[in-house]
């Protein structure tokens, strides 16, 4: 057998079975030994997102990575190597990526503090507003939100006079693609409030202390802004378990720094709202889901019928379009998040596109596409959701996903996980 059929025999056995990260690895590691250094790094990285990639491989992949220009990937592979333990050519690694980073312009060397206005440059208002009309269904979350977190902004005078100020932090969970950035700028929307996103990769740096640092700025940016809705996607990369790490790493730093932020030590929080979301809630630090931090928890489900047909409306609003049965797709696709949706639209416009680029006129979407597009379409978050039956059998300590174990425990839901 030839290395190209090898691999080839390889990557259709890592299709066949997406979850399985030692075949991965090992896919990664063949296409390294073959040559094909961005191909292997990208499979390096899918192994280090589902937390398998071996502590002692840290090194190496982050020092290929680094050479290769994925900065981001390669500091990832230094902190991991650092929790680790694993100190063994870290220093080698930290000295090239400093370099690398310093060339690039990404990142400065850094003795002290960053300039003041280096966050201000990474959190930015939202450019296209968003109001709860955009989010296809979720009417449950939906009201819950406007309720604890709207409302407030809305009638000031009347919380006031209770004693409820705005503000306070909202954590988002579910499955990835359902929403839970979409109802965070929609939530900015219906306060009419600036809408600031701190991304990770802004935050996060391979130096001791500058991650922090720049979390600090990010909450003072905020904070300058008031009233405002800051959003973490992904919060469990900023705020991984302390029960999970080892030592005093980088890691137990940055959940530290985030719980001084949202307790306002030595700053005013009046006004500033908090959105956290994150796919991954078992891998959130206990301490930010207690009542002063993040008030309240809400679980995003995927879209029921009704929902799916509006994000399907949503999704073909301004296209071409003709003769779709909407309701019997939406009938058809149970489990499927919203962004499932939108790409089986966006398939289906890639084959009308193709129709009117053969034929040489205009070709408007029909049910055709749309069945040329199912043929490869999946709901991609059962795999999510038989994980979270694992966590609300075995890990479901004080109730905390009690709302998941009843959505899970619905007739049809257990039907589907079964298949």
């Amino acid at each position: 057998m030839t290395d190209g059929d090898r691999l080839e025999g390889l990557r259709a056995a890592v299709e066949l079975s997406p979850d399985n990260h030692a075949l991965r690895l090992v896919l990664a590691e063949s296409l390294r030994e073959a040559g094909e250094t961005g191909d292997a790094l990208t499979e390096f990285e899918r192994v280090l997102d589902a937390g398998a990639l071996p502590r002692d491989e840290a090194i190496q992949v982050g020092t290929d990575a680094a050479h290769a220009g994925r900065l981001q990937l390669a500091a990832r592979c230094l902190e991991l190597a650092r929790n680790s333990g694993v100190i063994g050519g870290t220093a080698g690694l930290e000295d090239l990526l400093t370099a690398l980073l310093a060339d690039s312009g990404a990142v400065r060397r850094i003795d002290g503090p960053e300039p003041d206005d280096s966050v201000t440059r990474r959190v930015s208002v939202a450019e296209e507003a968003r109001t709860f009309a955009d989010v296809g269904g979720l009417d449950d979350v939906k009201q819950a939100i406007h309720r604890t977190i709207v409302l407030p902004y809305q009638r000031p005078d009347l919380f006031e006079h209770y004693g409820r100020r705005a503000g306070g932090g909202v954590l988002l969970f579910g499955p990835p693609g359902c929403g839970k950035t979409l109802l965070a700028r929609a939530t900015a929307g219906e306060c009419g409030a600036p809408f600031l996103n701190l991304r990770i990769e802004d935050v996060l740096a391979p130096y001791f202390g500058v991650s922090e640092q720049r979390l600090h700025q990010g909450f003072d940016e905020a904070r300058a802004s008031a009233p405002c809705v800051l959003f973490l996607d992904e919060i469990d990369t900023l705020a991984y378990a302390r029960r999970n790490q080892r030592g005093a790493g980088v890691g137990r730093a940055m959940v530290d720094q985030l719980l001084q932020e949202l307790d306002a030590i030595g700053a005013d929080n009046r006004g500033l709202l908090v959105l956290g979301a994150t796919n991954v809630p078992w891998d959130v630090d206990d301490a930010l889901q207690r009542p002063g931090r993040f008030d309240r928890v809400v679980f995003v489900p995927p879209p029921d019928t009704e929902a799916r047909r509006r994000v399907l409306e949503i999704a073909l609003r301004d296209r071409p379009s003709v003769g779709i049965d909407l309701d019997a797709l939406a009938e058809r696709t149970p489990m499927f998040s919203g962004a499932d949706l939108c790409a089986v639209i966006e398939r289906a416009v890639d084959a009308a596109i193709d129709e009117a680029l053969t034929s040489g006129h205009e070709v408007p979407i029909t049910q055709r596409h749309i069945e040329v597009a199912m043929r490869s379409a999946r709901a991609t978050t059962l795999d999510w959701l038989r994980t979270a039956r694992n966590y609300t059998e075995f890990a479901n300590e004080g109730g905390r996903y009690d709302e998941v174990r009843a959505y899970l425990d619905q007739r049809e839901m257990r039907k589907l996980l079964r298949r």
